[in-house]
């Protein structure tokens, strides 16, 4: 069970330096912006998990083959969670049509805003399959636990760089910590439930005699599968943001796109 979905970001409104008594001037123009995957990426670990938005605003240098160099952070919000970082390592992606005076290109400057949003979720169909028994549950639980499925799981959850600032760390990991102490087992149950749903006591033997997993199934069958799992995950990230938002200041939610 994950706490992480795909995210989506978005480019807030340009302002440019002007050049005094250009006699012909075109303001420079996107080129090329980072794509999903990198603006994904660059999402920072902890507030992906609390699915929070953020943003930073930027202000950079565009030199005349439309690089951005000298970025600096004015404003990024909420405090604390990274956006700032984040926003600063897209910078590399960013590229322009530079400005243009009198034919020539030119430097000068840009300020923009990344905004860091997640998507909406639906809840996943439910599952609408034979449920397997307690025996065929208990034979997938000690197969996940025999392979390490279950510890990487916990792992996962708890070793990532959570991307927050330094003084932050520390307290935030012991939520994560307590989350995990709370619920953990429940996350365990769904995991385990899900795959004993797709997965047949045959294929399970062959799998436990070192053979190899079955085709993967169909994706509706897979997201109905993890209806459970999907539950306990959004318990999971609802009671990370009430134990975030005791200590620190609640992000609002954000505005519509």
């Amino acid at each position: 069970m994950e706490f992480r979905h795909a995210v989506v970001a978005a480019l807030g409104v340009m302002a440019f330096a002007s050049v005094a008594n250009a006699q012909e001037i075109v303001d420079p123009s996107w080129a090329s912006i980072p794509d999903a995957g990198a603006m994904g990426d660059a999402y920072p670990e902890f507030a992906s998990r609390m699915e929070f938005a953020g943003e930073a605003s930027l202000r950079c240098m565009v030199a005349p083959d439309g690089t951005l160099a000298l970025c600096r952070v004015d404003t990024a919000s909420p405090a604390g969670l990274g956006f700032d970082r984040a926003a600063l390592s897209l910078v590399p992606g960013f590229r322009l049509n530079p400005r243009q005076v009198d034919g020539a290109a030119t430097k000068s400057s840009v300020q923009f805003t990344i905004r860091f949003r997640m998507p909406s979720r639906e809840a996943p169909p439910p599952w609408t399959g034979a449920e397997p028994s307690p025996e065929h549950l208990a034979a997938v639980e000690a197969f996940m636990r025999r392979s390490g499925m279950l510890d990487a799981m916990t792992n996962d959850l708890q070793t990532p760089d959570l991307m927050v600032d330094a003084d932050r760390e520390d307290r935030l990991r012991a939520m994560v910590g307590q989350v995990l102490d709370e619920l953990g087992r429940e996350m365990e149950q769904a995991s385990v439930l899900g795959l004993a749903r797709i997965l047949t006591p045959g294929q399970l033997d062959v799998l436990r005699e070192g053979g190899e997993w079955p085709a993967r199934p169909r994706d509706d069958l897979l997201e109905s599968a993890g209806d459970v799992a999907a539950l306990v995950g959004t318990r999971a990230r609802d009671r990370l943001v009430q134990l975030y938002c005791a200590e620190f200041d609640c992000p609002a939610a954000p505005p519509a796109p």
